[in-house]
């Protein structure tokens, strides 16, 4: 029983928590992988596996857990001195899979509803230029309770069709916050599921500027590429890139780095400018006309670029 007093002790300082005792021996946590709202990680102190029952992620040893966490040496040290080293099996090192789900809460605007939030959220997407047709195409949504009350929701899938991120827009203008992305890493490619990489591709910072370009656009939820994006453009041999990022200064800094990644690859660059009109509200046929008459960005042109910020 000592051991797993001890046990229960470490994991409850590694994860800043106090775990809910079942059975004597199963700690249950709320899930720093997914972050749910209720205790749904359970970790067993006597064989030490441990599982979380809403993302899925879990292992065979608690020296797993913690090179899941990425705990500091201290950690492992402490576990060491518990349970000794006996306990290391091959295949701790691997990658647990972890899957995002939407919130309980989503409710698809495809289902017609009478509800006020309903109603908003139509209204807001029309506005926004959004018709039925990229409802379905983009399965969104919204939320009329929970962390993302009163918000659309719009997904993005794998070329699985799996979810692998999403964001959550208030259809109010006065929330404090307009978007809300979710605890998750953005070592993903937006959109994926629709992107054809054998054409050219167009990079931009959100759903909704994704949206309205719809040929092979691929939202970055910022204005970085990640590491997977910049892996399957490369490894896709990709011959050409549009970037279409907001002409503020985090847009310009960024499509910079974007541009200088990608031209170190010999890949035609593209670096399109909207004059501070959104993707959404120029429309479709608008953008796509732009998107056609640019030409590649120049080593003049760049210069130029960065001596404006």
């Amino acid at each position: 029983m000592l051991q797993e007093s001890q046990l229960f002790s470490l994991l409850d300082k590694v994860l800043k928590q106090t775990a809910f005792i079942r059975k004597g021996e199963e700690a249950v946590y709320f899930c720093p992988f997914c972050f749910h709202r209720k205790k749904k990680l359970e970790v067993n102190v006597r064989t030490q596996e441990w599982h979380c029952w809403i993302c899925n992620s879990a292992g065979k040893s608690i020296r797993s857990f913690f090179y899941k966490l990425k705990v500091r040496e201290q950690y492992f040290e402490e576990l060491y001195k518990i349970v000794g080293k006996h306990w290391v099996k091959s295949e701790d090192r691997e990658e647990q899979k972890l899957n995002l789900s939407l919130p309980e809460e989503f409710i698809p605007l495809w289902k017609s509803s009478k509800s006020f939030d309903y109603g908003h959220s139509m209204s807001y997407l029309k506005d926004r230029g959004i018709t039925m047709d990229d409802i379905l195409r983009y399965n969104i949504g919204y939320c009329e309770r929970g962390d993302y009350e009163k918000r659309v929701l719009i997904p993005s899938y794998d070329k699985g069709g799996d979810i692998n991120f999403f964001a959550a827009r208030a259809f109010h203008e006065g929330n404090t916050y307009k978007y809300i992305l979710p605890s998750w890493p953005k070592d993903i490619i937006g959109f994926e599921l629709f992107i054809n990489w054998y054409e050219p591709i167009t990079l931009v910072e959100g759903t909704f500027d994704a949206i309205a370009v719809r040929n092979n656009a691929i939202p970055l939820f910022g204005t970085t590429m990640s590491d997977k994006l910049k892996e399957k453009i490369i490894l896709s041999g990709v011959e050409r890139v549009n970037l279409l990022l907001d002409s503020d200064e985090a847009g310009t800094k960024g499509a910079i780095r974007i541009y200088d990644f990608l031209q170190s690859f010999d890949i035609d660059v593209h670096l399109i400018r909207l004059e501070d009109k959104d993707p959404s509200v120029l429309g479709f046929e608008a953008v796509t006309e732009i998107i056609e008459k640019s030409k590649p960005y120049s080593f003049s042109d760049i210069i130029k670029a960065k001596l404006s910020i």
